[in-house]
């Protein structure tokens, strides 16, 4: 259908649950199209990275799960993700920025590196972008790219304990800021929960769950989060 609003994603990215949980929250219909090895060139035609997700509405294609976000909030501004005053969308975005760019490699380090995560890491994702017969293939290709990728910004299998600090440190500063609050902004949940709850609900699939069981006041807002219809359904989804 030529109106019908379509998001490329996989289901294993936390950028593209970060998508689904705004569309989900803000009421938009929407068709998801799972990146394959055979939509990679059509996926190159709407993003030129090749990366996901990418939403599709009224012709008009939209990268990166931040502008998504945004898009979405222009043209379907209710409920409201991002706040009215500047000094609370200041602060949202604050925290959209640290859960994208901090907790995203340091998940992305646990996920790939450690060899008790690494079965895990490749089904949930290859098994989803490849048929039986190319995935031994498409995982070594995919292993061996997120692999540099993660070494280029520092990240190897030596320094996951140090990887580990840091994201126990984060987890306490979390707690500190939902201290009597029920999501980070309070009342209601902003893109800063969407952001932060997309990277860590992660941790739930894979052994640094035990971070977690550590860390109650945030595992307590992810059960919080979770309960949300929408976002249940963009989990499910």
């Amino acid at each position: 259908m030529v109106d019908e609003v379509l998001l490329y994603d996989l289901n294993d990215s936390p950028f593209c649950l970060k998508a689904r949980i705004c569309l989900q929250l803000k009421g938009v219909a929407f068709r998801r199209v799972t990146l394959t090895v055979g939509r990679m060139r059509e996926l190159r035609r709407l993003n030129p990275l090749g990366k996901v997700p990418v939403l599709v509405e009224d012709g008009v294609a939209i990268a990166d799960s931040s502008r998504i976000a945004r898009h979405l909030e222009e043209g379907h501004p209710e409920p409201a993700l991002i706040p009215i005053g500047a000094e609370a969308r200041a602060y949202a975005n604050l925290l959209e920025e640290w859960a994208d760019e901090a907790l995203y490699p340091m998940i992305g380090a646990f996920k790939w590196l450690a060899p008790v995560n690494r079965a895990a890491a490749l089904a949930n994702t290859v098994d989803e972008m490849a048929p039986a017969p190319l995935r031994p293939l498409v995982g070594r290709v995919l292993l061996r790219t997120v692999r540099r990728r993660l070494a280029a910004s520092g990240f190897t299998a030596t320094s996951l304990p140090e990887v580990e600090e840091r994201m126990v440190d984060n987890l306490t500063t979390l707690g500190t800021l939902l201290e009597g609050k029920p999501f980070l902004l309070g009342r209601v949940p902003t893109i800063a929960d969407v952001a932060a709850f997309a990277q860590l609900a992660w941790m739930e699939r894979y052994a640094e769950r035990r971070l977690l069981d550590a860390a109650p006041a945030v595992q307590e807002w992810l059960r919080r989060l979770s309960a949300i219809p929408a976002v249940e359904a963009a989990l499910a989804s």
